[in-house]
């Protein structure tokens, strides 16, 4: 079983669930607030409370662990 990634839904504050292998885009939207949007294909966006950079670093992580 893939490592999965935690993060905080920007919503309720609750943890959300990503399997790293299958995200497709990670990006900022410049609202007010700025939202951090994972994208699994073009079917389905999460929007996340952690910024970016955190989000691509986690991402990474899980990824290399999982290679090693």
């Amino acid at each position: 079983m893939p490592k999965l990634c935690k993060f905080t839904s920007p919503a309720d504050g609750k943890p959300v669930y990503v399997n790293p292998e299958q995200v497709a885009v990670v990006y900022q939207f410049k609202g007010a607030p700025a939202d951090t949007i994972i994208a699994f294909g073009k079917d389905f966006l999460l929007g996340v409370k952690e910024s970016v950079d955190e989000v691509v670093e986690a991402l990474e992580r899980a990824s290399a662990g999982k290679a090693e």
